[in-house]
């Protein structure tokens, strides 16, 4: 059997200088859809960190770095099961993806992989200042949406 990540869209972006991600295995009778996913992650993102992402782009757009795009322009590649989100700039490049098994048994695995490439040594020392800050919000905001979703289906999380 091949490895579930294996078949990911994700890997297509590989190799790269960093990467990480986050799964949850989700039980349920009903399946959390990949746009559900998405739109619970960064559409309807916390007002904390919309501030955060203006400083952020306050502060790097001195650099060259790419500014103001919304989470719905990063979109580069989706299928039924994968959203990829991404973006080149002249420093580094970044992919996201966000994942969702189908559902059997009634479990389903659902991930978030962030996937950096340093286009030069500005894009390495930029990403190992902010790789901190990157983590606990990524995993705030993915964990914040499975219990966001879990709460709208009145579903005991288990």
């Amino acid at each position: 059997l091949l490895n579930l990540y294996m078949m990911q869209l994700i890997t297509k972006y590989l190799p790269a200088d960093y990467t990480d991600s986050f799964q949850k295995t989700i039980s349920s009778e009903s399946s959390i859809q990949v746009n559900d996913l998405f739109k619970l992650m960064f559409i309807e993102y916390p007002k904390w960190g919309l501030w955060l992402l203006k400083v952020r782009d306050l502060i790097v757009k001195p650099l060259g770095l790419k500014t103001n795009k919304t989470f719905i322009d990063l979109i580069i590649e989706e299928n039924n099961e994968e959203i990829i989100l991404g973006t080149e700039d002249k420093h580094l490049t970044f992919y996201i993806s966000i994942y969702c098994s189908k559902n059997y048994n009634k479990r389903q695995s659902v991930s978030l992989t962030t996937i950096v490439k340093y286009n030069n040594l500005l894009g390495k020392i930029y990403f190992y200042i902010i790789w901190i800050f990157h983590r606990i919000v990524v995993k705030y905001l993915f964990k914040r949406a499975i219990r966001r979703w879990y709460k709208q289906r009145r579903v005991l999380i288990k």
